[in-house]
């Protein structure tokens, strides 16, 4: 197979070949990623065949193809948001199909893991977009607010906000455990920290 570059050139030149080079070459990264967004393997996939489809049929207005991973990014975050806009999708998804943000010690144990995976399933795509490419994928905020296609200004109080909202789901699942661990005799373990993004 060649490598991406080649690959990119060949497929804007219209060989079927290349881009089904480039489909194999992105689905793991893809997929995981839309994955964080819609919190269901087949909305992900819904997504991620759109994402294919839509790059397919714009690649010829790429014009550098070095632009091609964030270029393809900012399509497979469109649409899953937009597949989750469409389904609304909320639900939960085993947890070896996504890591969850790290927290900010970096150290979290299977239930906080559970935990944070609910919180996350009751924010917006939006959110989850934005939490996924920051803490999942270890994005800077400019690549953030690239494959979002907003300002850099937006996508930090955007995150600012998605952390709060975040923090608050975080809270209510807590208090909720609390509640049924001394309903049971057993006492709560604290709130679980939410990712934290400094200077926010």
């Amino acid at each position: 197979m060649a490598n991406r570059h080649d690959l990119v050139i060949a497929a804007k030149a219209g060989d079927g070949d290349a881009f089904m080079d480039l489909v194999q070459l992105e689905t793991p990264e893809a997929f995981r990623l839309s994955l964080a967004i819609l919190r269901h393997p087949f909305d992900a996939e819904d997504a991620l065949q759109e994402a294919f489809v839509r790059a397919w049929r714009e690649l010829p207005g790429l014009r550098d193809p070095e632009r091609w991973p964030a270029w393809f990014r900012r399509i497979a975050v469109n649409a899953a948001i937009d597949i989750g806009r469409r389904k609304n999708a909320r639900r939960l998804v085993p947890l070896h199909f996504h890591e969850p943000p790290p927290t900010a010690d970096g150290s979290i144990g299977l239930a906080e893991r559970d935990e944070v995976a609910q919180a996350m399933a009751h924010l917006g795509a939006n959110d989850r977009a934005l939490l996924a490419l920051r803490f999942g994928h270890d994005l800077e905020l400019p690549d953030v607010a690239a494959a979002l296609g907003i300002p850099l200004g937006t996508a930090k109080s955007r995150l600012h906000r998605a952390l709060g909202r975040m923090r608050k789901e975080l809270e209510s699942i807590d208090e909720l455990q609390g509640h049924r661990g001394s309903a049971s005799g057993e006492t709560g373990t604290g709130v679980r920290p939410a990712p934290t993004e400094p200077g926010l």
